[in-house]
């Protein structure tokens, strides 16, 4: 499938998607009126991989990634703890995707994270994967750049975003992706 049709396709997911009225009760803001897909580990980390790929230049050297292997919670903000399997944490290791693992604290700080590392980098932080219509899964993505003792200079950074992955073949893709904005610090709802 061309990249336009995919782009089309995953246009047309997304619209059917937003007409699904959220469950009663659902006050989710990650994988709002979705279920968690029942897949294998290998799927799961092939989906981490496409919004990875999505989110990062994949192969340039002055890049350095660490996982936290809490996952996203559903609920607004960071303060989850559930954390991804053992099976599942030692897959996304052993894909180097990433290079090793930092938790840094969830609370807001006006402060960088900091990370035992040889370089400084990216944390990255994944959602457990939804369940959209037909065979299109979501994901969620928080990046938040990180200092090591001996780096200097490093500015704040951080974001989150939402993926629509779809399987070609034996391959995951990434083939929409959304920009989420969360209240600061402090805001009610």
């Amino acid at each position: 499938m061309s990249r336009p049709r995919q782009l089309l396709v995953a246009a047309l997911v997304l619209a059917a998607a937003a007409g699904c009225g959220p469950k009663t009760g659902d006050t989710y803001v990650r994988g709002h009126g979705l279920r968690v897909a029942d897949l294998p580990v290998h799927d799961r980390v092939a989906i981490y991989q496409a919004a990875i790929g999505s989110a990062f230049t994949i192969g340039d050297p002055s890049l350095y990634l660490l996982l936290d292997p809490r996952l996203l919670p559903r609920t607004e903000g960071y303060a989850g703890t559930a954390g991804m399997s053992q099976a599942l944490r030692t897959a996304v290791l052993e894909s180097h995707i990433v290079q090793g693992t930092c938790q840094p604290p969830i609370e807001e700080t006006p402060h960088i994270a900091h990370c035992q590392a040889p370089m400084a980098g990216y944390v990255v932080r994944f959602s457990e994967v939804f369940r959209m219509p037909r065979d299109t899964m979501e994901v969620y993505l928080a990046v938040r750049r990180y200092s090591t003792p001996s780096s200097v200079g490093i500015g704040r950074l951080e974001f989150e975003r939402v993926y629509k992955v779809v399987k070609h073949g034996a391959a995951w893709d990434a083939v929409a992706e959304g920009r989420i904005e969360h209240a600061p610090a402090g805001a009610t709802h």
